[in-house]
């Protein structure tokens, strides 16, 4: 029986004899006569497709059906299949989902995601997104093409699910490095508008080239669009990154995810690292202008956001700088209302220092203003105790009731003083003042709250809720 059923999966591949249907008809339908339920399955799909027999779906259905009671996974899934499509047995919706289930139990990826679709859509069975998503995601996390890219179209809709840019690119992202032609397309939009991941022309371009060579027409349509906006020389760019992704999709290598992004990052070189802080429902980030300034692309990044960004206002007098996310944002930081600053006033600050030495998660540090005035009594600025480092730039300043006095903007230039004086400063770095920070927000009419500091909070309280709304932010060169 498992002879028969071998020689006849030979002649269908034409593996060690001439490659044909009739011959592989006859020994697989002897195996399958005698019970072999792989047999029964293949023999159903040869009537399926009309190979070495006539086209005969009741015929199929039957087999397919012996195959399935045996518990074979691939007849359980053709059966459902039938039964989904009506070929060969009347249409029915809730036998099909039966027999998904079966299939999808057994780890059948492609049972996994039709079963999710059906529970999406209340067919076959009772609507219900939790099932749905937890068969759809065990298809994804399996490697099945269609079930990232499907997972990633739930993300990016917000399917039963927070809407999730991030989470959206990342399966796309995996499905596109399958070959899978729509999710190149929706990752290439991702990175267009700059939503849940730096904002890239050049990728996207290379994006939309790959889907549309794929069959995808839409696609077509979003390159042509984007080489009005695009360089002849940036197109060039995105043409061989286009190749290299073609040819990593068609290789066999098992490194293809970090191979992707390796290419997908070649043209994007980060020129310098500050910090921001969210101060709106709309998505607007303070920082320094000094951290924006002459970027090509703005990345920001925190535990919940990774997007694109750009930059609407900034001013070099004053070193403050407005940016937007292109992803929507659930917390932002207040501003302090009431009494002024007070010198010897305990505060902290929270960043990104160092982040390629330090890594990457925020960090928080308390001082305290130790004057109220910076350099030449500039009343704009103010002077604090707390470390700062490159990558702090940008950060908020904040009280013992967590709400904003200030950004941080400059560190001392410690060895010109100690060249000047003779004398090595320490902790001397300063912030620019919430009050100034009010006057360039009025003067562009960005919105903001303000809120009394009345309540004082410990430390790590202040840090915790700070972290959702402060960010890196990555300039791009």
């Amino acid at each position: 029986m498992k002879a028969q059923y071998n020689l006849g999966e030979m002649y269908i591949r034409g593996a060690g004899v001439p490659q044909n249907y009739k011959e592989a008809f006859k020994w697989i339908k002897m195996a399958a006569e005698q019970g072999d339920a792989a047999a029964q399955t293949d023999l159903g799909v040869m009537y399926s497709r009309g190979e070495g027999v006539p086209q005969d779906y009741i015929e199929a259905v039957k087999w397919y059906y012996r195959a399935a009671e045996q518990g074979d996974a691939a007849g359980q899934y053709n059966l459902a299949e039938s039964y989904y499509v009506g070929d060969g047995v009347a249409q029915d919706y809730k036998e099909a989902a039966k027999w998904y289930r079966m299939a999808a139990e057994q780890g059948v990826p492609p049972a996994q995601l039709r079963l999710g679709t059906m529970y999406f859509m209340g067919k076959g069975v009772p609507q219900d997104n939790k099932e749905a998503l937890k068969w759809v995601k065990m298809a994804a996390e399996q490697g099945d093409a269609g079930a990232q890219y499907n997972f990633g179209l739930i993300y990016s809709r917000g399917q039963g699910v927070a809407q999730d840019y991030k989470e959206a690119a990342k399966w796309y992202h995996k499905a596109a490095e399958q070959g899978f032609a729509m999710a190149q397309n929706n990752l290439g939009i991702l990175y267009h508008e700059g939503l849940g991941i730096l904002e890239d022309d050049i990728m996207a371009y290379a994006l939309f080239s790959l889907a549309a060579a794929g069959g995808v027409e839409v696609a077509r349509g979003n390159r042509d669009r984007l080489k009005s906006v695009l360089s002849q020389q940036q197109i060039a760019e995105a043409q061989e990154i286009s190749r290299k992704l073609l040819a990593l999709i068609e290789s066999n290598t098992n490194n293809k995810s970090s191979e992707f992004d390796n290419i997908s990052q070649e043209s994007n070189q980060i020129k310098s690292m500050g910090t921001g802080f969210i101060i709106n429902q709309h998505a607007h980030i303070v920082t320094n202008h000094h951290v924006i300034s002459d970027c090509k692309k703005i990345e920001i990044i925190n535990s919940k956001l990774n997007s694109g960004a750009k930059i609407l206002f900034s001013d070099e007098i004053n070193d403050l700088a407005i940016i937007k996310s292109n992803s929507p944002v659930n917390s932002y930081a207040f501003l302090r209302g009431g009494r002024g600053i007070r010198v010897g006033e305990d505060i902290i600050t929270l960043g990104y220092p160092l982040g390629t030495i330090l890594g990457e998660n925020i960090k928080a540090t308390k001082g305290n203003i130790s004057s109220a005035t910076g350099l030449a009594n500039d009343t704009t600025m103010m002077q604090i105790t707390a470390p700062i480092q490159p990558g702090n730039s940008g950060g908020p300043v904040l009280d013992m009731s967590g709400n904003v006095v200030g950004v941080v903007s400059a560190k001392i230039n410690e060895l010109a003083v100690a060249k000047a004086t003779g004398s090595l400063p320490q902790n001397i770095n300063f912030a620019i003042k919430s009050l100034t920070l009010q006057q360039f927000l009025d003067t562009h009419e960005v919105d903001y709250k303000t809120k009394n500091s009345e309540t004082k909070l410990e430390t790590a309280d202040i840090a915790e809720e700070a972290k959702k709304y402060t960010v890196q932010v990555n300039c791009y060169e």
